[in-house]
């Protein structure tokens, strides 16, 4: 949320439960920010203004949000997207290590097959609205789809040029 701070945006589910009947007390609710925000490397930033962060530490500041609500799985819609590589390195680096952390279910929708590969215990790959391939990482190189076979290529060439 722009109008908040780091902070503040960590803190809004963890405030959104007193709505709900079930309040946090405050000391509660800024050591369980200190926590997360460490936990994505933010901590320093605490008290800035979204709109002074790049892109992908934005990225970081939703994930620890999401993380505050307590979810049982986290959906990453295009993390990479719009990032640097190194950005790009950077979460995925943060989404595996809060997976074995967590160990909550993680659903990345990608298009970044590097990423996919460094993330997935399992791949579903998408074509037209129906699976073309669904399995370890291991066998997407020899997925019986051409689709998803031309897409892998596709993305080797574009990765070496």
């Amino acid at each position: 949320f722009d109008s908040l701070t780091v902070g503040e945006n960590v803190a809004y589910p963890l405030r959104e439960r007193a709505v709900r009947g079930q309040p946090l007390d405050e000391g509660l609710i800024q050591s369980i920010v200190t926590e997360l925000l460490g936990k994505v490397e933010l901590s320093e930033f605490r008290d800035v203004m979204p709109s002074s962060l790049s892109t992908g530490l934005k990225r970081s500041v939703a994930i620890a949000r999401a993380l505050a609500a307590e979810p049982e799985a986290i959906l990453y819609d295009e993390p990479t997207t719009m990032v640097d590589p190194l950005m790009a390195q950077t979460l995925g680096d943060l989404i595996l290590k809060l997976k074995h952390e967590t160990g909550l279910t993680s659903i990345v929708v990608t298009h970044d097959m590097r990423l996919a590969r460094k993330l997935a215990d399992r791949i579903v790959f998408l074509v037209d609205g129906r699976v073309a391939f669904f399995g370890p990482p291991s066998e997407l190189d020899s997925a019986a789809e051409p689709v998803v076979r031309e897409f892998i290529q596709l993305d080797e060439v574009s990765f070496l040029k």
